[in-house]
């Protein structure tokens, strides 16, 4: 039998499988992955570079030694129509090397305008602002006397090829020598690369970039100011710190202007970070007189409820399936990929990101697809599927799609959705429990996030995901936590009201919680 290994195309989030023999090229296109290859393959373009992240390729052929340096080479860096996989590998795919970018959420709400009150008072001089998110990076480029933004960039975040959660990327700062190091490097470097490319943008010199805000969660803001990440592993999840901090640039290794200090705005919880601080200083909820629920979705969601003049806030290990990751054809939001699905008329309709053959799922579309299969009828609330003994349902049959193959949704999927949606559910459920409040009280529901931009509210409420609150409730505010690290940047007033909003804010760590177990379960079936 003809040996086959497994490839993980990383930042896509994009399984596939390649034969014995098989260049990575041909494995990818028949992936549906779009690589860079203007020569067909030949190893003359030398625009198809990948770098391998774990597993092992063949040795590099002499067109890989002659285009590539002994410095690129010992780094991983390969050709993929030169190389041929001989174990199950892990590859990491420059933005270069693709012919189609990723979707990149780098917009947010309509802010209320912030009068600029910088910590730097220099004409000319720049900021630079950060959202840090465990799959994705958002960066701006401001004007710090004006607050105008001269230029924004978003980057898939490169330590995903070290692990698609934060659990994982923690143990590999932990087992793996110069783990953590190799993180906070790989990740500074995607930093310094989005902002010369701003600077250029904007025609600046990096040396006018003064001040800097990064917000993300409690792991991403340990990992990228060099801080212990193990104990953030393993309960009581405690940070080593969960004050601001002001770090001088130079230390991170940021290139900025010289003697510039980076602030990383306060913590809540191990799993509670700056970013959802940012969050809720951005869609000013925690200010609300209303009892509202602020959501922050992605692998870690982050929830609040404000209620009574208090806030409470917790996390939840929703994992990465809303990233496409654990889908058997999932993958993240790029061409190619369903993004929308709908039941009608005894059968499923799709829409594809840019309307390409589809060659995978994405989040917003798996949970439009189980929402659908529900609609029809075909599955069961305990989310078997209902078709005889098949354990998978073909959503596109091959002469449509991309793969040359049909692109199904299985039993698995499903499961994968349960977990996350039972995971946020419980979470919300929780917090209003420990309120003496009901889904009826809510009056606001805000979504935030990347994934949280692109979901279809009736989807994630008919799956159970969210409470059956009227569509009129909820409020999709895109990146938020990007537009609170603007306003930290342009306004000493808003860093203070970060540090003052953070030690009123109440932690509940949900698995202590008797109830957790039980409503865990319980939300993991569909209702029909």
């Amino acid at each position: 039998m003809e040996e086959t290994f497994n490839i993980d195309f990383e930042p896509l989030g994009r399984r596939g499988k390649a034969r014995s023999g098989q260049t990575i090229l041909s494995a990818a296109q028949d992936a549906g992955v779009g690589l860079a290859s203007v020569c067909g393959g030949a190893g003359t373009c030398e625009e198809c570079r990948i770098r391998l992240a774990a597993g092992r390729l063949s040795p590099p052929t002499l067109v890989e030694q002659a285009a590539l340096s002994e410095a690129d080479l010992s780094a991983g860096f390969r050709l993929a129509c030169q190389a041929q996989p001989v174990s199950d590998v892990k590859l990491d795919i420059p933005p270069e090397s693709l012919t189609s970018a990723q979707r990149l959420q780098v917009e947010g709400l309509e802010e209320t305008h912030v009068q600029p009150e910088p910590a730097i008072r220099i004409p000319g001089a720049h900021g630079l602002a950060v959202d840090i998110g465990t799959t994705k990076l958002a960066a701006y480029l401001i004007e710090l006397d004006s607050g105008f933004v001269k230029a924004k960039s978003g980057m898939m975040n490169p330590q995903i090829a070290y692990g698609e959660d934060v659990i994982s990327r923690i143990a590999f700062a932990g087992s793996e020598p110069g783990g953590a190091r190799r993180l906070q490097e790989v990740l500074v470097g995607s930093l310094n690369k989005m902002l010369a490319e701003m600077c250029a943008e904007a025609g600046i010199s990096s040396e006018s970039v003064m001040d800097a805000v990064l917000v993300g969660n409690t792991a991403m803001h340990h990992l990228v100011a060099s801080l212990p990440v193990e104990q953030l592993g393993r309960a009581p999840f405690s940070p080593a710190i969960t004050s601001a901090m002001s770090i001088p640039a130079v230390d991170l290794g940021l290139e900025l202007g010289a003697g510039v200090n980076v602030y990383l705005p306060p913590i809540i919880a191990g799993y509670v970070g700056a970013d959802h601080i940012a969050m809720l200083l951005a869609t000013d909820a925690w200010n609300s007189p209303h009892r509202v629920i602020a959501m922050d979705i992605g692998t870690n969601t982050e929830i609040s409820l404000i209620a009574g003049g208090k806030i409470t806030s917790c996390s939840c290990a929703s994992g990465p399936a809303f990233e496409g990751a654990h889908i058997r054809e999932g993958m993240r939001a790029a061409p190619g990929a369903i993004e929308r699905a709908r039941w009608s008329k005894g059968k499923i309709l799709w829409q594809s990101i840019e309307n390409q053959p589809p060659v995978g799922i994405c989040g917003s579309g798996i949970l439009d697809l189980v929402a659908a299969l529900q609609d029809g009828g075909r599955i069961k609330p305990t989310g078997v599927l209902i078709n005889g003994t098949e354990a998978k349902v073909v959503i596109v049959p091959a002469a449509q799609t991309g793969l040359n193959r049909d692109l199904v949704v299985t039993r698995g999927d499903i499961h994968e959705i349960q977990l996350a949606k039972s995971a946020i559910r419980v979470g919300v459920e929780i917090l209003l429990k420990n309120a003496g409040l009901k889904f009826t009280d809510i009056d606001e529901f805000i979504v935030a996030g990347a994934f949280g931009t692109y979901l279809d509210l009736r989807s994630a409420v008919r799956i159970g995901m969210f409470p059956p609150l009227r569509l009129d409730k909820f409020h999709q505010v895109g990146n938020a936590a990007g537009v609170g690290a603007k306003q930290m940047l342009v306004s000493v007033e808003k860093r203070q009201e970060a540090e003052s909003l953070a030690k009123h804010i109440d932690y509940l760590e949900l698995t202590s919680q008797p109830e957790f177990a039980p409503l865990y379960m319980k939300n993991l079936c569909f209702e029909n």
